[in-house]
This record gives C-alpha cells, sequence and structure tokens, in this order.
C-alpha cells in the first residue's frame, strides 16, 4: 500500500495473494457470463432440437447452482489460509461435481475448468491439490469417453487431451502455490521487520532513558547528596551546642536529623538506581506504616494504618508508585491541612487489585483547583504509569481523600 510503514496491519497481515482475491471473483464471474452466452448461443450440432433445449437448459440450471455454490462457500474459502480451511475442502468437492456436470451437459462446459484448477491450487496443499488435479482431469477424461460420439472425440485423442490438461495443470499449480507462497514469506518478513523495528525503538527508548538516568544521578551526587550531608554536618554542631535541658530543640534538631538522613539515603538510592530505602528491607504494609508512625510522631496528629484482606505480591514498580503517593499526600496534610487533627490510611488487598485510601479530617480543598499542583500531577503521571487510577477529592465528613487503585 502506498505510504504505508512497516507496521501498517493492512502490510503486516494480509499477503499479495490475498489482495489478488477480488480479481479472481471477477474472472469466475466474467467467465460464467462467458460460457452462459455460449450455451444460450451455440449450434446444437447433429443431436435433435428437443434434446439439444434440454441439454443446454440443463447445463443453465447446472451453471447457476455452481455460480451460486461458488459465493456460498468458494468465495469465502479463498480468503482463508489454505492450510486450515475445511471450507475449501467442501467448496472443492462440489465444484468439481458440478464441472463435471455441466460439461456432460454441453462442450461449452469445459471453459469453468478455467477457474477450477486454479482454486484448487490455491486452496489446497500440494500434495492435496495434486491428488484433486488429477481427479479433476480423470472426470474430464471420463466425460469425453462416455459422450465421445456426442463431442466428436475418439479414445486416443481424449487420452492424449487428457494427459496435456493434466500436465498444463500441474504445472500451472505449482506456480500458483510458489506465488503464494513467496508472498506469504514477504508477508511474515514484514511482521519480523516490523517487530525489529519496534524492539529497536523500545531499545533506543531505554538507551535515552538510562542516559539522562546516569546524567540525573551525577546532578544528584553533586548537588542534593553533598547538600543534605553538609547538613546533618551542621544539625550535629548545632546539637552539640544545645543546652541538655532544651528538650524540645534537642527533639527537632534530632527530627530534622532524622529527616535529612531519609532524603540522603533516597538521593544515593537514586544515583544507585535502587528501590526506595523503605521497601528495601520491608513489606510494601510495613514501609507504609512506617511512614504514617512517623508522621505521627513529627506532627502530634492522631494517625492510624490498617491494612484489609490478604496481602498480595506486586511489582517493585507498583510499590513504589504506593509509597510515593503516600509520602505526597502526608505532605500535603502537613502543608495544606492546618485544622486536621486526624490521618488514615487503609491498603485494601482485593481479588480485582490494591487500594490505597489516605484520609484526613482537616478543611479540604477546592475541587476545581485539584490537579494544578505539581505535587498532584506528578502522583497521576505516577500511578498512571502503572495502569492505575487516583482520584483526588473530598473525604466522606470532611478533609480529604486521596485514593489509588492498582488494577490485579
Amino acid at each position: 500500500m502506498a505510504g504505508g510503514s512497516l507496521t501498517d496491519p493492512v502490510d503486516a497481515g494480509q499477503d499479495d495473494w490475498h489482495r489478488t482475491v477480488p480479481g479472481w471473483h471477477l474472472a469466475f464471474a466474467t467467465l460464467a457470463v462467458l460460457t452462459a452466452c455460449l450455451v444460450v448461443t451455440g449450434d446444437a450440432g447433429p443431436a435433435a432440437a428437443a434434446t439439444a433445449a434440454a441439454e443446454r437448459g440443463a447445463a443453465l440450471l447446472v451453471l447457476v447452482l455452481l455460480c451460486g455454490w461458488y459465493g456460498a462457500t468458494g468465495a469465502r474459502a479463498l480468503h482463508r489460509d489454505r492450510d486450515h480451511s475445511r471450507l475449501g475442502v467442501v467448496y472443492l468437492a462440489g465444484a468439481v461435481s458440478l464441472s463435471a456436470a455441466l460439461f456432460a451437459a454441453v462442450p461449452e462446459g469445459a471453459l469453468m475448468w478455467v477457474m477450477l484448477y486454479p482454486h484448487i491450487w490455491a486452496l489446497l496443499p500440494l500434495r492435496k491439490a495434486m491428488a484433486a488435479t488429477v481427479a479433476s482431469v480423470m472426470s474430464m477424461a471420463a466425460v469425453m469417453i462416455f459422450r465421445g460420439d456426442a463431442y466428436g472425440q475418439e479414445l486416443s485423442s481424449a487420452i492424449l487431451l487428457s494427459v496435456v490438461t493434466l500436465v498444463v495443470a500441474l504445472v500451472l499449480g505449482v506456480w500458483i502455490t510458489r506465488i503464494i507462497e513467496q508472498s506469504r514469506q514477504r508477508a511474515r518478513l514484514v511482521e519480523e521487520l516490523a517487530a525489529t523495528r519496534a524492539e529497536l525503538a523500545a531499545v533506543s527508548r531505554e538507551a535515552g532513558v538510562l542516559a539522562e538516568r546516569e546524567r540525573l544521578a551525577k546532578e544528584i551526587h553533586d548537588t542534593l547528596a553533598q547538600g543534605f550531608t553538609s547538613v546533618l554536618l551542621l544539625l550535629e554542631a548545632a546539637k552539640a551546642g544545645t543546652c541538655e535541658r532544651d528538650q524540645a530543640a534537642r527533639g527537632h534538631l534530632d527530627q530534622a536529623r532524622r529527616t535529612a538522613m531519609d532524603n540522603l539515603a533516597e538521593a544515593r538510592a537514586l544515583v544507585a538506581a535502587l528501590p526506595p530505602p523503605q521497601l528495601r528491607d520491608a513489606s510494601l504494609p510495613d514501609a507504609l506504616g512506617g511512614l504514617i508512625e512517623r508522621f505521627e510522631a513529627e506532627t502530634g496528629l492522631e494517625a492510624r494504618f490498617t491494612v484489609t484482606g490478604t496481602p498480595c505480591r506486586l511489582t517493585p514498580n507498583e510499590e513504589v508508585v504506593l509509597l510515593r503517593v503516600t509520602q505526597e499526600a502526608l505532605a500535603n496534610v502537613r502543608k495544606h491541612a492546618p485544622g486536621a487533627g486526624r490521618l488514615g490510611g487503609v491498603l485494601a488487598y482485593g481479588t480485582e487489585g490494591v487500594t490505597l485510601r489516605i484520609t484526613d479530617d482537616g478543611q479540604g480543598f477546592d475541587p476545581g483547583e485539584a490537579g494544578t499542583g505539581f505535587g498532584i500531577g506528578g502522583m497521576r503521571d505516577r500511578v498512571a504509569e502503572v495502569g492505575g487510577v487516583l482520584s483526588i477529592g473530598p473525604g466522606r465528613l470532611s478533609g480529604t481523600l486521596v485514593q489509588v487503585e492498582l488494577p490485579s
């Protein structure tokens, strides 16, 4: 197809033979019309007028039956794979019988055999096609021998004509078979080339991602990781200079130190392309529970985390997404829910997938502004990458509900 690509489903799934089938339909119709004209206008020869009229009427009836049989079975069979089409065998069994009957009625019926041989080789494998061709030629020879007087054929000439017809049919059949096989080989080659192109594109994308990850890793190492290291040193110095009696200040310094250490571990994990440290040595429920427990200790809010259902194994990417969404939801409660007093987290395992819900009882938010922040947009992108659904909206009574649904 002009302008098509290697991934074009028409080019990849349809070989040259199938694209010529409409031409074969047209050829069959043309020969059928020509045969009908010859039968109607043909000379009766030595036969009596009444007998000739009866024979030509029978011939027209058989021709109509042959055309109907072709439309009902043959036309459909030609669009199928010949190695898996029983319909082709059914069509040919009827077509050979009807063609022989047509030829037995009038000599002009031999014209329809021209289409029968290509159909045999197009619809049957090599060995079956050869056997069907021999059977077809033998049926034609039997008709010529049986009606030798009416057709003016002697036994020797009938045999000679049958042999020539068989040779021509076999040569034509082998040629048709080679054309079909070559066209199908080209179709398979196109499919393989399309698959190779897709693989190369995937490899190129992966190489680009790896190169960008390496660049970001270097940037993180040179900036964030070193910055967190400096923050830790400053916090240690500040704690050493704080009076032992100032327990509140030392507590805040300890929390800041733990936060800086966690973020330093995150930065190092990104540099090394490792899973988040929370998931490296703990299960997903334990990691999420640890995040919410630490959130309660740092903010003073009443926080509760529950797990329902039977925990099942998720992919590393899915676990990372649920962890990141929880982190972002907790960060949003810190920043945007000053009136919140409670926070709840539920990780529900079910037969249709996993659902994560984070709720608070703060003052809520304007639904029209949802999705405008960088954090919410990042959550949506992460969840979409693993085929999940993220919904953010008001809670049942008050506050905000963040929910992630990952199908199984």
